[in-house]
């Protein structure tokens, strides 16, 4: 069974000292999928909270796709 959360879009940022940079939209898996950098933020899974511009870590990321 497929876990629908995985198809959830959101966007990858690269964090530097002159701010945040968009790297890309897509979904939790392909952005997990990337290699890990620290220097790399997601935004949250819920729109919502992601149009706030509330980020989480790869960490906090692949814990919001394990949940079913």
């Amino acid at each position: 069974m497929e876990n629908k959360r995985a198809n959830c879009i959101i966007e990858v940022s690269v964090d530097s000292a002159n701010g945040r940079y968009a790297v890309g939209i897509m979904n939790m898996r392909q952005a997990l999928d990337l290699p890990e950098m620290p220097s790399l933020s997601y935004t949250h899974p819920d729109p919502v909270k992601a149009a706030a511009g509330i980020v989480v870590s790869r960490k906090e990321l692949a814990g919001f796709l394990a949940c079913r």
